[in-house]
């Protein structure tokens, strides 16, 4: 009888595409060579991600054809204190013509247009838009949003009356503006009670900032400046006491300048000249990191123990031929960005209404007493843009479409109505020594599952050796989650629930073939509750040297 041995795999570590299954084997076994539509499981492993569905189920477009046309242009969820619930604001191309609108949404009522009082064109000579941005702040009046579009001069909302901020105006809530504004910014943000301006397409090395607690106020007597930073501007982003500037192969950080009495005062210092952001749209603030997509991947902004230091490192060095493939075929103006607090997690689209809809997830995870990254592959969600945010205890991770219509992340067991597709693919493991071969007896696969769902489960020899045969595929089912009497996560009485269940469910399944190495790769595709992958056992028996 053939003496069989275990090999126990813990699903951790998240994508490693260097596909050098050697040291994957060896070093990081639970890392996956494949992992698509997965995140960071809280329980441990990988967990299927769960689907999207329409913002609002009865009234899925912003407008209809007789009034509106293409992509999703902006999305925000406007919050106001004194107003009341929050609600989306959503923007999109009037029909016919070559202006846009800003669309209120309201439960049980739909999308109805905004009448802001003035016109919001979307082409300006060469230029056209490409994408709306914003930011919400409280100066002491109340909440307030802007918006740019890099066409139009910026757009402050106060919740009742909508403003434009033009360099003509002198300044003042009644005129608002001066001669700091600029006619087209592209983005914007908050710094130390200033409302910050910059990517117009006449002034590309130069950012502006309001007067202080005064976005209506651009003029340098009431302490308004603009500040030319030596290279063409890309995005800024406040992170903890400054304001980093990034252009595409440097950057700045800019901080009050508390020697020098003046409320408008701001220091700058040079970063770095020979690393910059590639992608507008994927600088995001995650875990006390801003991090941002660089030419060799993503990198974060973090202050080190050096006070006053700032290092640049790369997080990304498991996925970085993935990235790198994406920095080069892709039309990085197309990339979308989102955090997910809840979750620690940072996701990145790309692509536009024909393309199948490809990104990148990365989440912060806690392993060996530290904070680490691991990444996957997101398949099948196509942003035109993105936003989330909190509304009371609950976040809302929202998108628009290049249909024009609405999605909520987060939510439901589909991508609006089509399949999940999901892989994981471990490395070649040779269980120890390559130069002898195995017979596989059984793979157990130690699951968390929140509802029935069937994957398939295919068995790869010898580093996908052409003359090495291999078994069908295996289908293995769960048939629902587990009781958890007292617990958060799972329901007395609830859906899908299998009483007298395991709390730790094990698939067994038998396998056939040999080889000197074995890849397991776990495929499913369907609408079905998520799922976790926690752990493999491989059981098997040694056969001989060759």
């Amino acid at each position: 009888m053939d003496r069989i041995e275990s090999y126990k795999v813990v699903c951790s570590g998240g994508l490693n595409s260097n596909e050098n299954h050697l040291d994957l084997a060896e070093n990081a076994a639970g890392s996956a060579t494949r992992l698509i539509n997965y995140e960071p499981s809280l329980f441990g492993g990988y967990r299927r991600i769960e689907g999207y569905d329409y913002y609002d189920s009865d009234y899925q477009e912003v407008g209809s054809s007789s009034t509106a046309e293409g992509k999703i242009l902006g999305l925000a969820l406007y919050r106001n204190e004194v107003l009341g619930n929050p609600y989306a604001i959503a923007a999109r191309k009037d029909v016919s013509t070559n202006t846009y609108s800003f669309w209120k949404h309201t439960p049980l009522i739909g999308w109805a247009k905004i009448n802001t009082g003035f016109t919001h064109a979307t082409v300006n000579g060469l230029r056209s838009i490409n994408k709306i941005r914003h930011a919400q702040f409280n100066f002491g009046a109340g909440s307030m949003i802007i918006f740019v579009d890099g066409v139009n001069p910026a757009t402050v909302f106060d919740g009742t009356n909508w403003k434009q901020i033009l360099p003509s105006n002198a300044g003042g809530s009644s005129t608002p503006g001066g001669a700091n504004a600029f006619n087209a910014p592209s983005i914007v943000d908050v710094f130390e009670n200033h409302v910050f301006i910059g990517g117009d397409n006449a002034h590309k090395s130069t950012i502006a900032h309001s007067a202080p607690l005064d976005p209506y106020t651009w003029t340098t007597a009431a302490e308004s400046h603009r500040e030319d930073v030596g290279f063409n501007v890309v995005q800024f982003k406040p992170f903890r006491d400054n304001l980093f500037v990034f252009g595409q192969n440097s950057i700045k950080k800019y901080a009050a300048d508390t020697n020098s009495g003046a409320t408008d005062s701001f220091k700058s210092e040079q970063v770095t000249a020979n690393v910059g952001c590639i992608a507008r749209d994927s600088v995001q603030e995650l875990g006390g990191d801003l991090v941002f997509l660089a030419p060799d991947g993503l990198r974060p902004v973090a202050g080190t123990s050096r006070i006053g230091d700032v290092e640049l490192q790369s997080i990304s060095k498991p996925i970085q031929g993935r990235l790198l493939d994406i920095i080069q075929n892709e039309d990085l103006d197309t990339l979308n960005s989102v955090v997910v607090r809840a979750k620690s997690q940072v996701r990145f689209f790309v692509g536009g209404a024909t393309d199948e809809g490809i990104g990148i997830l990365g989440g912060l995870t806690f392993k060996d007493g530290s904070i680490s990254w691991e990444f996957s592959e997101l398949l099948g969600i196509k942003p035109s843009c993105t936003t989330s945010e909190y509304i009371g205890a609950v976040e809302y991770v929202l998108h628009g479409g290049h249909d024009g219509k609405v999605y909520q992340q987060e939510i439901g067991n589909s991508f609006a109505g089509s399949d999940i597709v999901s892989i994981y693919s471990t490395p070649y493991f040779d269980f120890g020594d390559t130069e002898i071969r195995k017979v596989i007896h059984k793979i157990n696969t130690f699951i968390r599952a929140e509802g029935p769902f069937t994957m398939n489960l295919t068995i790869q020899y010898d580093w996908s050796d052409p003359n090495t045969s291999t078994p069908s595929d295996y289908t293995q089912s769960s048939t629902g989650a587990p009781v958890v009497y007292g617990g958060r996560q799972i329901k007395y009485g609830g859906t899908n629930v299998t009483y007298g269940g395991s709390s730790k469910p094990v698939m067994l399944t038998d396998i056939q073939g040999s080889g000197y190495a074995a890849q397991a790769t776990f495929v499913s595709s369907g609408q079905f509750n998520s799922y976790s992958i926690q752990g493999l056992v491989f059981e098997y028996a040694k056969s001989g040297r060759r």
